[in-house]
C-alpha cells in the first residue's frame, strides 16, 4: 500500500512546484527505507525460487534493479531528483506499474503454480508484515480473514 501511495504522490508532484517535488522525494525515501526496500528483498528471497516463467523472473529482477537505481539517485542528490519532474513521473509510473503487475500477474501465477509453498510460508509472511515499519495490520487467514486480508503474498 505504501508503494502505491508513493507512486501516486510522485506522479502528482511531477506536475507541481519544486517545494512539493522536494517533499515527495523526501517522503519516498522515508518509505523506501522503512518499507519498500525490505519488501523487495523479501520478494527476491522468498518468491524468485517459485517463479516458473523465466520472463517473469527477469522482469521482477529488472524492475527491482531499476527502482533501486531511482531510489539511489534520490538518496545521493535529493535536490536534483526533486528538480526533475520527468524523473519523478517516470519513478512514480514504474513503481505503480510494477506493483500492479505483481498483484495482477506475478502473484496470481505463483499462487496457481505453488499453492502448497505459499501456504507453508504464510506464517513467515505474516511475521514479516507485522515487523515491517509502515505496514498496516491485516487479519490473517488463521483469524478468519480472506486471502486479500491475510496478506496472500509474502
Amino acid at each position: 500500500m505504501g508503494g502505491l501511495i508513493q507512486a501516486r504522490n510522485l506522479q502528482r508532484a511531477a506536475e507541481e512546484d519544486g517545494g512539493t517535488r522536494a517533499r515527495a522525494v523526501a517522503e519516498f525515501l522515508r518509505v523506501w527505507h522503512a518499507e519498500i526496500r525490505g519488501h523487495f528483498d523479501d520478494e527476491e528471497r522468498l518468491l524468485i525460487p517459485l517463479i516458473a516463467d523465466p520472463a517473469s523472473r527477469e522482469r521482477l529482477e529488472r524492475e527491482h534493479r531499476e527502482l533501486r537505481a531511482f531510489a539511489e539517485r534520490c538518496r545521493i542528490d535529493p535536490a536534483a531528483a526533486g528538480a526533475d519532474p520527468e524523473f519523478l513521473a517516470r519513478l512514480g509510473s514504474l513503481l505503480h506499474d510494477h506493483i500492479r503487475w505483481e498483484e495482477r500477474v506475478l502473484f496470481e501465477a505463483i499462487q496457481r503454480d505453488h499453492p502448497d509453498a505459499l501456504a507453508a510460508m504464510l506464517d513467515h509472511a505474516n511475521e514479516i508484515e507485522r515487523a515491517r515499519p509502515g505496514s498496516r495490520r491485516r487479519r490473517t487467514l488463521s483469524e478468519g480473514g480472506t486471502a486479500e486480508e491475510g496478506g496472500r503474498t509474502p
